[in-house]
């Protein structure tokens, strides 16, 4: 191959950096032609940082000595010669010898120029460890744990079909079942257990497939399960556009909540209708890990007396996700294995709950009241009251929202309510009660004072003060707490109107 002319390269480098393929053709009659594909070509083609496949094709070998125009030569021999180059240069997917004179070959020149851009190696693969990479595997791992439907580790015949279903549209046979086994215990023996498929067997499979050339299989599996070329979730996948009009609320629908009572049920392996945290862990082994954690889970939800997380507390967690920020439900939907779009476990609902109609707030079943009052009047109290969790003497002032969420009984039907504590730390602490769009996230607000503290009661009229036309758009409650400590008598409202 010639040197690159000093005017040429800026053009050439351009071409390189735009390309989805490389292919490097040498002439196979000249062995320097070849050497200068690992002594310049690739080397060059790296230094500019560009990560594509590259395809190397051998030319003329119609001029080869002893060698037919219908033939390539050894396959055994082209193996040898361009194995250890592509041990060095990972980006090398395959080689292919033909002639551009006679024709031989040239279509698979263009298949696997091809293939090499829709189904890429290098992601998968390292050839020089001759073992899937670790996010290839870590990907595989999650597609068996969601392709394992009833969560014991293995996978059977069944779930072998819906999963051949799912990522290539038809079941598989008996003979083909029993043949898929047969392979995975010739090539490692803890492929299998109970006449089942392990993790290990499953990962060995696809690795098969990749070291056999058959990269679409793979491919087709991973794209099915949502990833993209990088081997990430693709962001259609785990963000669905779902528009929410002005004025609406998002909820769960009956499928949604279906959909996580029996996900709950299948992790609840002890049967004592709560997941303990080893068991809650393995439930988020498909995601980015738990999402209530920086809400402050677990005192966010109803627990059981061991502190494990009850059915009751689960649905409540995601009615509460669900109603605060619906994007995290539909991205965990789609981490969890919603069985069909995740925008069908979401529902679109009536009315926030302004004073101003709410004639189709029975029909929601969601609610989220904003808890506001002085320091030190009880509001951390009220929510836990609202979890049946028992008062705690040590006082620690949070400069974070709490929160609390639980079912209630509202006229013989289950209703949600979520708590929100703000507390007033400095003067800015409060000002998204001017954010229109932060204060449409609440139905109802909750004003704590604590009645043994006259000062405290004062803080809500200073709040009326300063924030009553924010405070007028949503209905009012006005708690007094600690009344079994009360010692002065109290003015139960704040207008003439008895109301904000």
């Amino acid at each position: 191959m010639p040197v690159v002319r000093p005017e040429d390269r800026l053009q050439l480098e351009k071409e390189i950096r735009q390309a989805q393929v490389i292919c490097l053709v040498y002439s196979v009659e000249e062995p320097l032609t070849f050497e200068r594909i690992s002594s310049y070509w690739l080397p060059y083609v790296r230094s500019l940082g560009a990560n594509i496949p590259v395809v190397l094709v051998g030319n003329k070998i119609d001029m080869r000595p002893g060698t037919s125009s219908e033939s390539n030569g050894s396959m055994g021999e082209l193996e040898q010669l361009v194995l250890p180059l592509m041990n060095d240069f990972k980006e090398v997917e395959t080689c292919v010898e033909c002639s551009a004179k006679t024709l031989v070959n040239i279509p698979e020149v263009f298949y696997f120029a091809q293939k090499s851009v829709l189904y890429p190696t290098s992601p998968l693969y390292d050839s020089r460890e001759q073992d899937l990479k670790k996010e290839c595997k870590l990907a595989f791992e999650r597609i068996f744990r969601l392709s394992d439907l009833n969560k014991d580790g293995l996978l059977d015949d069944e779930e072998l079909n819906l999963f051949q279903e799912k990522c290539f549209g038809r079941a598989l046979t008996t003979l083909e079942i029993a043949g898929v086994k047969e392979l995975v215990i010739q090539g490692t023996d803890e492929g299998t257990k109970n006449n089942q498929l392990t993790m290990a067997g499953f990962l060995y499979l696809h690795k098969l497939f990749i070291q056999k050339g058959r990269l679409e299989t793979a491919w087709n599996v991973l794209r099915r399960f949502g990833y993209d070329d990088g081997l990430a979730l693709r962001e259609d996948f785990v963000h669905p556009n779902f528009v929410v009009p002005k004025g609406m609320a998002v909820e769960l629908s009956p499928a949604g909540y279906q959909f996580l009572a029996e996900l709950f049920a299948k992790f609840d392996r002890d049967g004592d209708g709560a997941l303990a945290w080893e068991e809650l862990e393995e439930l988020f082994a498909t995601t980015e890990g738990n999402p209530w954690i920086k809400q402050g889970f677990p005192e966010t939800s109803v627990t059981n007396e061991h502190g494990f997380l009850t059915l009751q507390g689960f649905l409540a967690q995601w009615s509460m996700s669900t109603a605060l920020d619906h994007t995290v439900t539909l991205k965990y939907l789609a981490y969890l294995g919603y069985p069909g779009e995740p925008r069908e476990a979401l529902r679109l609902v009536k009315g926030k709950g302004k004073i101003t109609g709410g004639r189709d707030r029975s029909k929601r079943d969601v609610f989220c009241c904003l808890v506001l009052g002085a320091i030190g009047c009880g509001k951390t109290a009220l929510l836990r009251s609202l979890l049946n969790k028992a008062h705690s003497t040590a006082y620690v002032p949070g400069r974070k929202p709490s929160y609390a969420v639980n079912s209630v009984d509202i006229g013989g039907l289950e209703k949600y309510l979520v708590m929100v504590e703000h507390s007033p730390h400095n003067g800015q602490d409060l000002e998204f009660l001017r954010d229109e769009l932060a204060m449409d996230a609440f139905d109802v607000i909750c004003l704590v004072y604590d009645s043994a503290d006259p000062n405290s009661f004062a803080y809500i009229t200073a709040l009326k003060d300063r924030y009553g036309e924010q405070l007028a758009r949503l209905p009012v409650v006005v708690v007094g707490t600690k009344s079994d400590l009360d010692r002065a008598s109290q003015v139960k409202w704040l207008s003439a109107t008895n109301r904000f």
